[in-house]
């Protein structure tokens, strides 16, 4: 468990380590302060229960870490939660989901999140140039609350450039003739197995975005109880993001689509190419096959196929299936089937 406690004085932000919750107390008798729950425990919040008054569906959620991006108020406060995600460094569409939880009072904010998040770490340094140029003065739980949900939306811009670099990877792949000729059907299966696992994941992210969109929009009409009307500006900026990232992330939904038809469509003609030339061997053959089968049978005594008592009949069929074969060639390569 590793809490953090900051406070904003003469537009300096400070910030401490606490070694647990027992100084909390103290130091909570003060306004102004920000207190960071890092790997928090139900210890922590039995703690932080006795100074912030909580409601049992409050301390539920908190305890389980499992939420929607939301703004709930209660009587006393607001419970805030917002959701970032982090991006793989293999060029993949994989993600990870950083969740904070929060609760604003009327001068204050706590956050809480199970792991280390690199959201909270940007957001403790941007509290320190924007509270020292800061000239509205505007409180620190305000600023906290729209910097968590800010840079929570911009995470959001990784991970789409690792799923453009992923589209454009398996499109290659998808109009590549030399890997559509060696695939096999375990090679197809895996392929649409990454391409629907990659629409499921944007499909979250997308359902994510639509939650930090409605929020914002709260957020930026000013309606939101302890929170700055001098934010709105800042709100409106991050709610303008999550349009730009929702518009992204349909785009390559339909990219996605578009390779997995274009997949389809390739391995089609492909294998219309590989029947198209058995038909035609199968067809040239096919008289072929009909004068040797009819030369092959056996009649009565007396009773012989035309040209079968000469000498001569032998190369007068073979020289009939030659031009036969040779006249069918000619035709089906002036059709263009060949």
């Amino acid at each position: 468990m590793k809490i953090t406690f900051s406070s904003a004085s003469g537009g300096v932000l400070d910030s401490k380590i606490l070694n647990g919750t027992e100084d909390l107390a103290e130091l909570c008798k003060q306004d102004g302060y920000w207190i960071d729950c890092e790997e928090y425990d139900n210890e922590t919040l039995k703690t932080l229960g006795q100074i912030f008054p909580m409601n049992p569906l409050t301390v539920e959620d908190l305890e389980n870490a499992r939420d929607r991006i939301k703004i709930d108020e209660f009587q006393n406060y607001i419970y805030a939660v917002s959701k970032g995600v982090s991006a793989k460094d293999d060029g993949n569409f994989e993600f990870k989901r950083e969740e904070i939880y929060m609760i604003l009072t009327e001068k204050n904010i706590v956050t809480f999140h199970k792991e280390k998040t690199d959201i909270i770490e940007h957001c403790i340094d941007a509290m320190r140039n924007r509270i020292k140029y800061d000239e509205k003065k505007t409180p620190l739980n305000s600023l906290v609350l729209q910097s968590i949900y800010d840079f929570s939306v911009d995470s959001f811009y990784s991970v789409l450039s690792n799923i453009e670099t992923w589209i454009s990877s398996v499109s290659t792949q998808a109009t590549d003739l030399d890997s559509i000729k060696s695939s096999d059907v375990k090679g197809v299966r895996n392929l649409m197995f990454l391409i629907s696992k990659a629409r499921r994941e944007m499909g979250d992210l997308r359902l994510m975005l639509s939650q930090h969109r409605d929020v914002m929009a709260l957020a930026e009409r000013g309606t939101i109880k302890y929170v700055s009307v001098d934010m709105m500006p800042a709100f409106r900026d991050v709610y303008d993001h999550t349009f730009q990232l929702i518009e992204t992330l349909d785009s390559y939904i339909m990219r996605t689509s578009d390779v997995r038809d274009l997949y389809f469509t390739m391995r089609a003609a492909f294998t219309d190419n590989i029947l198209r030339l058995l038909t035609i061997v199968a067809t040239i053959f096919l008289p072929l096959t009909f004068l040797t089968g009819f030369y092959g049978m056996n009649f009565t005594q007396g009773f012989y196929e035309p040209g079968s008592s000469t000498i001569y009949g032998f190369y007068a069929m073979v020289t009939v299936m030659i031009v036969i074969a040779v006249s069918l060639l000619l035709v089906f390569r002036r059709k263009g089937w060949m």
